[in-house]
């Protein structure tokens, strides 16, 4: 169980929300809660592989040119599209 406490501002949103799309305050909370918290959890996971890619490139050097993402990229969407470059 969690309680939350709100200033006035923010409650007085919730309750008019809360009528306009015929769903208790309680509802609209988790929904928000479960969106933020999925959010974060996206960004914690997109941080921790980019600085497992960092890592790598400061182990190996390895990199794709630009030049080389250029032509793939600039490929998208043609007949010759190419295939997606590797280090």
């Amino acid at each position: 169980m969690l309680g939350v406490r709100l200033d006035k501002q923010l409650e007085d949103r919730l309750n008019a929300l809360a009528r306009k799309v015929q769903r208790s305050k309680s509802f609209l909370a988790k929904e928000a809660l479960i969106r933020y918290v999925e959010e974060e959890e996206r960004k914690h996971r997109e941080n921790k592989l980019t600085l497992a890619r960092w890592e790598e490139y400061q182990e190996t050097g390895e990199t794709v040119s630009n030049e080389v993402m250029m032509e793939w990229l600039e490929s998208w969407g043609t007949e010759t599209e190419k295939s997606c470059p590797v280090k």
